[in-house]
């Protein structure tokens, strides 16, 4: 080796001992002052990254051995670009924090510069001081708290995976959430301490605020925070508690969560009360009917973006429901499927749902004299969701009127773009059964409605509560009361309509509805009654009612916009035959019907006059058909100024003997008017009669 290089490399090494011993003396000093210079290089590193300004306080220090750690006594994150040049509200900073730390390993920071979107970044501390938070949200959806923004060409921004953090604290924080899109605006304050030594504290969060311009409050707490916002595949879960009121609403839940800053996991009994299922229904995006008061109980569990409900137990007005269901949110249109069960249902109770009035359900009173609902119906909301759902329930109160329930009642639900089916219903009661489906089409504009019902076997007697108490039967001995009517009941309703309202869809009804009596009896008082017999009327009445057998018992009603005409209503008996005529308007809600009878037999004293129902469905009332009866009066007036006794003769009828009423009736029914129920059931087999009760 050439000597003069051996002497030059010889004096080079003190130089480069001086210069690395300068080196890292300078780090030394930059590290121990905490790198002061590298404030605004930083700000601005992170401004542009996230597309917004970012400050620090005054007190800045930045460490660099071993990792990130970052000191500042203010820290301040302004709102996106489109925020700042909005309302003064939507131009407050995103965060304000006081006293902030944190400290970040530099693999986190590789992978944030590579844009490595496989592994949540990592965190090893976050302390704060005081932490104030303004999140934003417009009505096009734009969030201020959306850090990432779109790549060039993307339609969306980039999913934010929720950091992993291994030491977090909040001495206090406030945060301000004005959601223009969601019409919701909140206040709470935060805390939390864990991942330290001091393990005790928790989560913390109370808050208030409105949704919808109703007012409302909560309160959070759980064991900890971080396992609630780390990853679900490497969280654990912790105690979580939720109290949420709202007016007359509440909600509790007590159990367990993960990862709930996305919402990927609960599981945990639960309360919910509120003034009716509709309004919770729409603020879960969850379409629910129209209910009076209720309370449900039950276990609420969530994974990822399915909802499932078990064990659930739900009390409405007298009702007592249960079941189990899964809320599907995966798909664009989210599903509701599961079983509906329980002990009883009283149909009473899903009135608000068609606009009856119930306190806290939100239905108006009809206007004065009117009585059929004028609310319109939730329409939209049958586009909220689809739903396949199992009627299985074990009791179906129908009111007061019947004295026995349906049981069971079964059906199967499904909606399915905004199309509400109602199928294969089927219900027992008094001997028989009820079969048929229920329909709503909520695409055209007012929604169609369709009900296709079937009755057959119905014991009327068992089936009604009405009692003759004037009857032979009722005298002390008598094993039990009989009806006013009985037999067996068959019917067949095909109905349609269109309306957004019960009112509109009444008044707009097309269809018919058939009934028969096969084997049946009707009260000897109420015929005398219906035939103003007032002699042999007297008579019952001393000696006791008893049951007239029913040779014909038929009733077809034609429905035509709005309007009920008989066009065939006819009870024959072997005293009396009685008819009715007339017409029944949903549109003016107007009565104007008349009963007539001919007797068969021979009465001393009857006004043989018609009796009329009309007047409005809230103030009907029932009156005689003023010609006859005028008439007759007159002639027994006149002959009673020749001898009183004369005057009773216009009164006495004669009666008429007409046995082939009926068989007319059901002539006319196989006509070209006629429906096949009765067609086929009066007669295509003489002398037969099938299963269904048809006459």
């Amino acid at each position: 080796m050439d000597p003069t290089s051996r002497v030059r490399r010889h004096k080079l090494w003190p130089w480069l001992a001086a210069g690395a011993a300068a080196l890292i003396t300078g780090v030394a000093l930059c590290e121990w002052q905490g790198w002061p210079f590298l404030q605004r290089p930083i700000e601005r590193g992170l401004s542009e990254r996230l597309k917004r300004q970012v400050a620090f306080g005054d007190a800045f220090t930045v460490h660099l051995l071993g990792s990130l750690r970052l000191h500042t006594d203010a820290l301040t994150i302004g709102p996106p670009a489109w925020a700042a040049a909005a309302s003064a509200a939507q131009s407050a900073a995103l965060v304000r924090a006081g006293d902030a730390r944190v400290a970040v390993p530099y693999s986190t920071l590789w992978r944030l510069m590579r844009g490595d979107p496989d592994e949540a970044p990592r965190i090893s501390v976050l302390k704060f001081g005081r932490v104030d938070a303004s999140l934003q949200r417009d009505a096009d959806g734009r969030a201020n708290w959306v850090l990432t923004p779109a790549a060039p060409g993307a339609s969306a921004p980039r999913r934010f995976e929720t950091p992993v953090v291994d030491e977090l604290v909040i001495e206090t924080g406030r945060v301000l959430l004005r959601d223009d899109l969601l019409k919701a605006q909140a206040e709470a304050t935060v805390s939390t301490s864990e991942g330290g030594a001091n393990q005790s504290r928790g989560l913390v969060i109370d808050g208030k605020g409105r949704y919808s311009d109703d007012p409302f409050e909560f309160h959070v707490s759980a064991g900890g925070v971080l396992p609630l916002v780390a990853p679900s595949q490497t969280a654990s879960a912790v105690p979580l508690a939720l109290r949420l009121s709202a007016g007359k609403s509440r909600f509790t839940f007590d159990g367990s969560g993960i990862d709930v800053l996305s919402f990927k996991g609960l599981d945990g009994r639960f309360t919910l009360a509120g003034p009716s299922l509709a309004k919770v229904g729409d603020s879960l995006g969850v379409t629910l009917p129209t209910t009076a008061a209720f309370v449900l109980t039950g276990r609420l569990g969530k994974s990822n973006d399915v909802w499932t409900l078990k064990q659930a137990d739900l009390h409405v007005g007298a009702s007592h429901l249960g079941g189990e269901f899964t809320f599907d949110r995966t798909s664009r249109i989210p599903l509701l499927s599961g079983e509906l069960s329980g002990e009883r249902l009283v149909l009473a109770d899903l009135l608000p749902a068609f606009g009856a009035p119930a306190p806290g359900a939100g239905n108006p009173h009809p206007p004065p004299g009117r009585v059929l609902p004028q609310r319109e119906f939730d329409v939209p909301s049958l586009h909220m969701m689809n739903a396949g759902v199992k009627l299985r329930l074990r009791r179906a109160d129908l009111g007061r009127l019947f004295a026995q329930p349906l049981e069971p009642f079964d059906g199967d639900l499904a909606l399915r773009g905004g199309v509400l089916n109602i199928s294969q219903l089927v219900a027992r009661t008094a001997g028989g059964e009820v079969r048929g489906s229920l329909g709503i089409d909520a695409n055209p504009n007012p929604a169609a409605w369709t009900a296709d019902l079937r009755l057959a076997g119905v014991d009327l007697e068992r089936w009604l509560r009405a009692r003759d108490t004037a009857s032979r039967e009722t005298r002390p001995g008598s094993a039990r009361k009989p009806g006013y009517v009985s037999g067996k009941l068959g019917a067949h309703a095909q109905l349609r309509g269109k309306g957004n309202s019960t009112a509109k869809l009444l008044a707009s009804l097309e269809g018919s509805v058939q009934a028969w009596v096969r084997d049946g009896t009707v009260s000897h008082l109420m015929v005398e009654a219906a035939g103003i017999d007032i002699a042999q009327g007297l008579g019952v009445l001393i000696k006791g009612d008893d049951q007239l057998p029913m040779s014909c018992a038929v009733v077809q009603v034609l429905a035509s916009r709005g309007t009920l005409t008989p066009n065939v209503a006819i009870v024959d008996t072997s005293d009396s035959t009685l008819f009715a005529s007339g017409t029944v308007s949903l549109v003016d809600e107007r009565l104007a019907l008349k009963v007539t009878a001919k007797p068969k037999d021979k009465s001393p004293l009857t006004l043989r006059t018609p009796v009329k129902l009309e007047g409005s469905f809230d103030q009907p009332h029932v009156s005689l058909d003023a010609r006859p009866l005028e008439r007759k009066l007159a002639a027994a007036a006149a002959l009673a100024l020749v001898n009183p006794l004369a005057g009773i003769i216009p009164l006495v009828d004669l009666g008429e003997r007409d046995t082939t009423a009926c068989q007319r009736t059901l002539q006319q029914l196989r006509g070209e008017g006629g429906r096949e129920a009765l067609a086929r059931g009066a007669g295509k087999n003489a002398g037969s009669r099938p299963k269904d009760g048809t006459p």
